[in-house]
């Protein structure tokens, strides 16, 4: 029997329109966001499972099965900056009277849904949502300048992505163009958190 067709491949070039939304409610019942918040500056993503080591049933002197565990990533975002009422909606800070950011030992960040897209090189879009993170302390780098030379310094958020409660599952992937994923659809899929939509069997 012949092999199916490939599909297109193009490789991701870019990362942009990142959002979030705070995660409002997740239990058995359902899972809702609160509104959409764009940040701006984004220049790098990353996402890399982190206990992806499988667990190998032996029988029959032969390795017969294996599973893993249920998935846990990790998301790093690198932006040009974080700006404080960013980081008092991620990391739960508080910004008092006269416009300063405090932190205090008490804050707990609360879970959110991000989203972007990433150009990819034959000029088309891959959208993406993470359903349920949380960030961990932001890590804050700076520098002196040196004479005429100036390092750049960025914001950095990492964060920790995991299952929703309510039906399982972590992220949502599309490719603009395949899969019946459309231009017109890609218009709006970072408008609101995406929920998916099956065909009755």
């Amino acid at each position: 029997m012949a092999a199916t067709a490939a599909p297109a491949v193009a490789s991701t070039v870019g990362f942009k329109n990142m959002v979030i939304a705070p995660l409002t409610k997740d239990d058995d019942t359902g899972t809702t966001y609160g509104d959409l918040q764009k940040v701006a500056g984004a220049i790098e993503a990353s996402i890399t499972p982190e206990n992806n080591d499988p667990d190998i049933q032996y029988y029959d002197d032969i390795e017969g099965d294996v599973l893993y565990p249920d998935p846990e990533l990790a998301f790093k975002t690198k932006l040009a900056d974080l700006p404080l009422t960013i980081q008092e909606m991620i990391f739960s800070n508080k910004i008092d009277d006269n416009g300063v950011l405090i932190r205090a030992s008490g804050d707990k960040p609360g879970y959110f849904a991000v989203g972007f897209q990433s150009e990819k090189s034959d000029k088309t879009y891959r959208y993406v949502w993470l359903y349920k993170v949380r960030a961990k302390p932001v890590t804050e780098n700076y520098a002196t300048k040196e004479g005429t030379t100036i390092t750049r310094q960025t914001g950095e958020v990492e964060w920790t992505a995991i299952k929703r409660t309510s039906d399982g599952r972590y992220q949502a992937v599309a490719d603009e163009g395949q899969n019946g994923f459309t231009a017109e659809k890609a218009k709006t899929f970072l408008d609101s958190v995406y929920e998916p939509a099956f065909s009755a069997a």
